[in-house]
């Protein structure tokens, strides 16, 4: 007879009490105690209808004479969210189970539970459950009666050490979490608004089988034969049968004696992300004559090589476009285990291009692992934030039977000191000892050896500042690292300095680099979303803390039109970013921080390109970030460098980045320059004979003569490459301005600094370009977002309705062609007591710290016009000439649009120096509100 499952889902006797568990069996509640109910899989919160609440809360103060059930804002009733702190402490979970007949062996099976807790046979300790990342399984059948029923208690406690160590059940700490930075998460396996959960994840069974039973097996490939190594418990004297099945076809099989054996599989699919072919295994486990055991997987074999500055899949160059995965899950919370969940939501990512997941200091369930073998996703594994030896070597033999999973780090960005690299080196040898064909990768972002150095350390600047002594040390064991890259790619990324010397900075570390966490980028919620978080555990009380402060400053009435607008800056911002990373061959690929919302940070973090459902947003679908998230991408050399004068000879490179299955050939570039209304400027085709796999390559050079233009347009460079049947295409912006023609200006001044004369000059009908010296507070701004999560900065720039926006090309928010203008430029800070907020450039304030700025404002002052100009208005920028030549026009013409007045009074008590604060008059202040010289 084969092993049986006895499945122990659904309800479950239940007692609840605030008190850490202890692991002493004297310690635990009577029969009596257990009259609540809790459902297995399932969080505690979630079943709060299943308690009678008179006797759970009388048997509590029982049992423990010191507890005073928690206060519920919401009265009697127990709903989802109603207490952030409710039930934080041990769930005791009681269940009869029938003797064990003799000879029999029992293996309870228990889904990955929060954070950790201890099982008890009999009122007898069985063992300790291994944190929350994966299932634990115990031997149960020298604790279980074979003449009686057996009592089963399962402690779950989610009460945990805040500190620098897995705290163990008994007190004592074998964990590690050394070098994790004050206030970093302990572990996003508990992420969400309010998430303090408890509960057993993916359920609880018993597995029955006579005699001897299958423990652990692992099957690896090394590019030619298939070598699987197994342990049994029980009985000796069993053979072991396998075989690899393609649907009902058996294509190999065999049987050992022994606990490993091996078979030649060079003729097998790979499993790659473009195919991912999986085969069923099987094993059998044979005692005298009878299949006592047997057990089965979906699996493939494919190799992931570290090769120079490339990874290569089955020996071939894979370039890595993912997602940080920072399990945040609005509906469920804590992460779910539902496969079809996993294949619906992670099949969104990969329509979009992306191959590749990060999982961020935490390890998904097994169904996420096994829906991206199916997908053909590629996935990084991280440890929790605190970890211990035990629950990293869970992880580890739970995940590598897996093709998906390639990499694994044992974190983000904690310090890389002398004793971290011990700690390192010892991880490593235990991933290659357990996980032959995955790469390690040491840290993501090492703190203190590419930033954040202590004094004592020697550092090298050339060509970034980094440690040579550690990074050496940690060469020793590296495979692929997750490099910071300066933050050229995320809180830097409008100053890309470009491909040279990212390549610069490559070749010091040796290895293949991801680059670290792109994107970040400055997001806005989306208020109609609110409604999807009603009921759920986390609330709509992240949107209401963001609504209340955007109506007591007066701007909630334009939050759809800040979420649409920033939405479309973000997405044009975003493909700049990616498409500067895949310029550079250097890089081996990414993780995008973005491929969702994760509202897990202070107030919002609405980073992603999809919503935190994984929907698509405003402006932007699934195709359009393939056009630049594939694995091949057409690439345009002008970066973010689009303005362009009028009648100028226009010349730009076009490349490809291409990782697709083969080598292109004869190939052909079709190309078009047309403006906004299709008008066809310049095309051209030109020929490609060639295109190696995993390269970065130039196509060709595009040369044509611009119109000699009187006024501003926007234009499109199109281009599409076909290879065999396969076609590509993208697509960028660029913005043509005309040269201005020499004015003589009798009625308007250009103003450096605000004075008593400017202000005269405008009472008596002057008008008055001011570009320094306002008065007001200002404060410097750039073209790139705030960094999602945080609050200084914008979100965007909206061009409201104004005469001057019909002579200068827009589509409704500053696009690149603001890129040199908003570069280095300042904004005026409006206050109570200036006049009303009209500004004819807003930057979009953050839904958290709201300040109305803009970079260009008009006011009506006596007769006369005063403009604000913020932008940084350069001679070397076609628009910042333009954008001079049409404000000093308008202003000259005196035929002024409304706006609101300013008055001499006012303005003049601005100039009294003994009320100016010290940000007054142009002032600049730095983020935190000091002046600047």
């Amino acid at each position: 007879m084969s092993a049986s499952m006895l499945d122990l889902d659904g309800l479950w006797e239940f007692f609840y009490s605030p008190q850490a568990l202890s692991p002493d069996p004297e310690s635990l509640p009577a029969e009596a105690a257990f009259t609540g109910h809790m459902v297995t899989p399932g969080y505690w919160d979630d079943h709060y209808n299943l308690f009678d609440e008179e006797d759970f809360f009388g048997l509590t103060a029982r049992f423990n004479p010191d507890y005073r059930p928690p206060h519920f804002p919401c009265g009697r009733t127990l709903t989802p969210h109603a207490s952030s702190s409710f039930l934080i402490g041990t769930g005791y979970y009681r269940r009869m189970l029938p003797p064990l007949e003799s000879g029999m062996l029992a293996t309870l099976r228990i889904g990955p539970a929060m954070w950790g807790g201890t099982v008890f046979c009999n009122r007898q300790c069985a063992g300790q459950i291994v944190g929350y990342s994966t299932a634990t399984e115990f031997p149960m059948e020298e604790l279980m009666y074979s003449d009686r029923p057996n009592e089963l208690i399962i402690a779950v406690c989610n009460r945990h050490d805040d500190g620098g160590a897995y705290c163990r059940l008994d007190g004592s700490h074998d964990g590690i979490a050394r070098g994790a930075r004050p206030g970093q998460h302990r572990g996003l396996a508990v992420q969400g608004y309010q998430s303090e959960r408890g509960g057993i994840a993916e359920g609880v069974s018993l597995k029955l089988s006579r005699q001897a039973t299958i423990t652990d097996w692992f099957p690896s490939f090394d590019g030619q034969r298939i070598h699987c190594v197994f342990s049994v418990r029980g009985q000796s004297g069993w053979t072991l049968k396998w075989a690899l099945c393609d649907g009902e076809t058996v294509l190999f099989s065999g049987g050992t004696s022994g606990t490993n054996w091996e078979c030649d599989a060079s003729a097998l699919a790979h499993w790659n992300d473009r195919n991912p072919k999986l085969y069923q295994l099987t094993l059998d486990l044979i005692l005298d004559g009878e299949t006592v055991d047997s057990v089965s997987c979906l699996w493939a074999p494919r190799t992931f090589k570290s090769v120079g500055k490339d990874l290569h899949l089955n020996g071939h160059p894979v370039y890595l476009r993912g997602v940080t995965e920072h399990c945040y899950f609005p509906e469920t919370c804590n992460p779910h285990w539902d496969e079809a969940k996993y294949l619906h939501d992670l099949g969104v990512l990969k329509q979009a291009g992306f191959n590749f997941i990060r999982c961020h200091t935490w390890c998904p369930p097994e169904t996420f692992y096994t829906a991206c073998d199916k997908l053909g996703i590629l996935v990084q594994t991280e440890l929790p934030v605190v970890w211990s030896w035990t629950e990293a070597e869970a992880i580890i033999r739970m995940i590598r039977r897996h093709p998906c999973a390639v990499l694994f780090c044992e974190g983000n960005e904690k310090i890389i000191d002398e004793a971290a690299i011990i700690r390192l080196r010892q991880l490593a040898d235990k991933l290659h000892q357990l996980a032959p064909g995955m790469l390690f990768n040491p840290q993501e972002a090492m703190r203190g050896i590419e930033y954040e150095f202590k004094p004592e350390q020697k550092i090298c600047v050339d060509p970034f500042e980094y440690d040579p002594a550690r990074l050496e040390a940690v060469n020793e064991i590296a495979d692929v690292y997750g490099a910071l890259f300066g933050g050229f790619f995320s809180y830097g990324h409008d100053g890309f300095p470009g491909a040279e010397v990212l390549a610069a900075q490559q070749k010091v570390y040796g290895r293949p680099c991801l680059s670290h966490e792109i994107g970040i980028l400055g997001g806005y919620l989306d208020f109609l979303q609110e409604k999807r978080y009603e009921g759920t555990f986390i609330g709509t009380d992240l949107f209401r803390a963001a609504r209340e402060n955007m109506i007591r400053h007066g701007v909630y009435q334009y939050a759809r039109l800040y979420y649409e607008r920033n939405c479309r800056f973000i997405s044009s911002i975003r493909k700049q970013l990616v498409e500067n990373i895949r310029s550079c061959d250097c890089i081996a690929g990414y993780d995008y921080l973005g491929g969702i919302d994760t509202h897990w940070h202070l107030t919002g973090y609405p980073c992603g390109i999809f919503n935190e459902f994984y929907e698509e947003k405003f402006g932007e679908t699934s195709a359009d970030v393939l056009c630049y998230n594939n694995e091949t991408v057409l690439l345009c050399g002008a970066g973010k460098w689009r303005n362009r004068q009028a009648g100028k000879h226009f010349r730009e490179k076009i490349l490809i980045s291409h990782y697709g299955a083969n080598d292109l050939l004869n190939g052909e570039l079709d190309w078009h320059y047309e403006t906004g209304d299709g008008t066809v400027i310049a095309s051209g085709v030109i020929a490609v004979q060639e295109v190696k796999q995993g390269t970065l390559s130039e196509l060709g050079t595009l040369e044509f003569e611009l119109p000699d233009w009187a006024e501003a347009h926007c234009c499109t460079l199109c281009v599409q490459f076909s290879a065999g049947k396969n076609t590509w295409k993208n697509h960028w912006k660029f913005w043509v301005f005309p040269v201005p023609h020499a004015v003589k200006w009798n009625r308007v001044r250009l103003a450096e600094s605000f004075s008593e004369e400017t202000i005269r000059f405008m009472a008596d009908g002057g008008a008055v370009l001011l570009s320094g010296g306002f008065p007001g507070v200002s404060l410097p701004e750039n073209f790139r977002p705030h960094t999602s999560g945080r609050s200084l900065g914008h979100s965007g720039a909206i061009p409201h309705e104004h005469p001057i926006w019909k002579r200068f090309p827009h589509d409704g928010f500053a696009d690149w062609q603001f890129y040199p203008m908003m570069t280095g430029s300042h904004s005026l800070v409006t206050n109570p007591e200036m006049p009303e907020y009209q500004p004819v450039l807003e930057l979009i304030p953050s839904f958290k710290l709201i300040k109305r700025k803009s970079l260009l404002s008009e006011f009506k002052v006596g007769s006369g016009r005063l403009m604000v100009c913020g932008f940084r208005l350069t001679d070397e920028d076609p628009a910042a000439v333009w954008m001079k030549q049409i404000l000093l026009e308008y202003l000259e013409q005196q035929d002024y649009a409304p706006a609101p007045e300013w008055s001499v009074e006012q303005l003049k008590q601005r100039l009294d120096a003994e009320s100016l604060s010290p940000v007054m008059l142009g002032k600049k202040i730095d983020a935190g509100g000091r002046p600047v010289d």
